[in-house]
């Protein structure tokens, strides 16, 4: 079971959080195919969005978009404060090899941006946007944090990826110092995170996310919250027909004109749905009647 577990040290002002989603990830890389430098991104992205929304609220919900000009393009992940995700890749198929042991996944994004995108329930939404600082997600993370939420934080994802091109490990964590932390607890901080293995060499060990985040703080919480996360899409039939409404008179009426069932999918779930004329027509109806 994929887990996300949410800590407090009071005594330290510290917030963290610690993630394992490597069942999610794995469902997530079958779904669109990705190869292992693609695989990897996706995972961290993933994770990236889990670990973000452990601080949303009730009925609230982000999105983290990173775009660059490598190959890999644009890579998306959508979570809510429930801990459910979907995502996408545009372009699933890129692999660079290795370097330095691991999956170039910074070469794969070049220079970019990463986005986070909010629905906090009010009119308008907050958006946020950064200059991809290495294009390896965690470091452009924590740097989203600090520059555009002043939420100065420490942000560790991995992803294993094996020779079989299937997902292993995935996972990540995030310390979170609050107002109160004194000078001296960041500084051991600071020092502590320079020897913290790999998220993904503890995952592929059996740690869940409470031994990762023992052995990423190495000082005593508490755990406040624990909830399964899974992947999670809400598109239905009745979405997609709603989709298609949204469009203009004109292309519905030449869509009825070829005659011809629309297939749609889904592009975070790859779920196929078939709109007939009979469909389309009753769109149009909606609309005040199909023009002669």
């Amino acid at each position: 079971m994929d887990v996300l577990v949410k800590g407090m040290s009071a005594d330290q002002g510290l917030l963290v959080v610690g993630l394992v989603d490597t069942d999610l990830v794995e469902r997530a890389r079958m779904l669109h195919d990705t190869y292992p430098t693609a695989s990897a991104a996706f995972g961290r992205i993933i994770s990236g969005a889990l670990l973000l929304s452990s601080l949303l609220k009730e009925g609230q919900k982000l999105m983290v978009q990173v775009v660059g000009e490598g190959p890999l393009k644009e890579v998306v992940a959508e979570a809510d404060w429930k801990g459910r995700v979907r995502g996408y890749v545009y372009k699933p198929h890129v692999h660079l090899g290795l370097k330095e042991g691991k999956l170039d996944v910074g070469r794969a994004f070049g220079n970019g941006y990463l986005n986070v995108i909010k629905d906090l329930g009010l009119r308008d939404r907050y958006q946020g946007s950064v200059p991809l600082q290495t294009g390896e997600i965690a470091t452009d993370l924590a740097y989203y944090l600090r520059t555009s939420e002043q939420i100065p934080a420490a942000v560790s994802l991995g992803v294993h990826v094996d020779t079989d091109n299937a997902v292993k490990a995935s996972g990540g964590f995030m310390i979170h110092a609050l107002p109160d932390a004194t000078d001296e607890v960041l500084e051991y901080l600071e020092e502590r995170l320079k020897g913290v293995r790999p998220v993904s060499s503890m995952i592929l060990e059996g740690a869940g996310p409470k031994e990762i985040l023992d052995e990423a703080l190495g000082l005593p919480y508490d755990i406040i919250e624990t909830k399964e996360v899974m992947y999670f899409c809400p598109c239905s039939k009745g979405r997609v027909l709603d989709a298609l409404a949204a469009l203009g008179r004109q292309d519905i009426e030449e869509m009825v004109r070829k005659g011809e069932t629309v297939e749609i999918q889904c592009q975070f779930c790859k779920t196929e749905y078939a709109a007939t004329k009979d469909e389309l027509l009753s769109l149009l109806e909606e609309r005040g009647g199909a023009e002669g």
